[in-house]
């Protein structure tokens, strides 16, 4: 299961000020990776250790309303970052599954527009950490994972942009490949995300589903084109001061993909467009994700 849009836990003065109560979680962030996973999504690798490095280029020039229209003058967001992962297979099973570990750090380089203000912070946001249970059954393949998300990032109330969210959220996760070698790839995760409390603002991001998809077809020895994207649905509302403030997260993306896949190691792009968005920014995402086999 390939590590999977982090958006990180920005900071809008504005709208903590003014649009308190149109939110989609905190700021309209969350810590889900959006469209990360591809192909391949569901088929955790053999036992070993393994290395994957994502790129990440997110840019946005709105923050919409629940009807998508814009509610921030002057918005703009430009996400570049880099995400070690590291995967540890083992050899043991568990329920018939092959028991395995991931921990993965992003650094970012976040900046954002609103009202004629600017900000940017540089560094690391927060890390993530599962462990994953694998199986296999002739083209299928899937995988079942608990996630939490830790949070290591700076972070100040004060501060236009943060890189982390200063909460913690747990997620189980559930992935699926069916996969022909020389024909069809369709894969797909999904997960659930519960969240802790913001202590220092006093607010409870609302739970929400996610989920990537991808359907590709190998063209060549090596290489899949594919059609991805993810979904997002804010499922129960966000609270502050214990009250909900209802107006929930949505979002959809689409776009295409390609992979290479040689002996030991793997490249693959995707550019994703996301549109039926409410209460959230929207923008563009670009992916380049790098596996190596040690």
């Amino acid at each position: 299961m390939m590590f999977s849009k982090i958006r990180t836990g920005l900071v809008f003065g504005f709208i903590m000020v003014h649009h308190a109560a149109v939110l989609a979680t905190e700021n309209g962030s969350d810590s889900y990776p959006s469209g990360a996973e591809g192909v391949l999504a569901g088929a955790l690798p053999p036992p070993g250790f393994y290395g994957q490095t994502f790129y990440v280029n997110y840019h946005a020039s709105r923050f919409v309303d629940k009807h998508g229209k814009s509610m921030i003058p002057g918005f703009g967001l430009n996400l570049n970052g880099v995400v070690e992962r590291l995967i540890y297979m083992t050899d043991y099973t568990l329920i018939g599954g092959q028991l395995g570990f991931y921990v993965a750090q992003p650094v970012f380089d976040l900046r954002i527009s609103q009202g004629g203000q600017r900000g940017d912070r540089k560094g690391i946001s927060d890390t993530l950490a599962a462990v994953m249970l694998g199986w296999h059954s002739g083209n299928h393949h899937w995988a079942a994972a608990i996630e939490g998300v830790f949070p290591t990032g700076e972070y100040d109330r004060d501060r236009m942009v943060n890189l982390g969210k200063n909460y913690y959220t747990a997620r189980p996760i559930f992935v699926y490949s069916y996969h022909q070698p020389d024909g069809w790839d369709l894969s797909t995760k999904l997960s659930y995300s519960f969240n802790t409390e913001n202590h220092d603002t006093d607010y409870l991001s609302g739970q929400y589903f996610a989920g990537d998809f991808s359907l590709g077809y190998s063209f060549a020895p090596g290489w899949i084109l594919a059609l991805q994207g993810y979904a997002f649905k804010q499922l129960t509302s966000d609270k502050l001061n214990g009250d909900k403030i209802g107006f929930r997260g949505q979002s959809i993306a689409l776009g295409p993909g390609i992979q290479y896949q040689g002996k030991r190691w793997s490249l693959e792009g995707r550019y994703t467009s996301e549109t039926a968005v409410e209460n959230r920014s929207q923008g563009n995402y670009t992916w380049v994700k790098l596996t190596l086999a040690f």
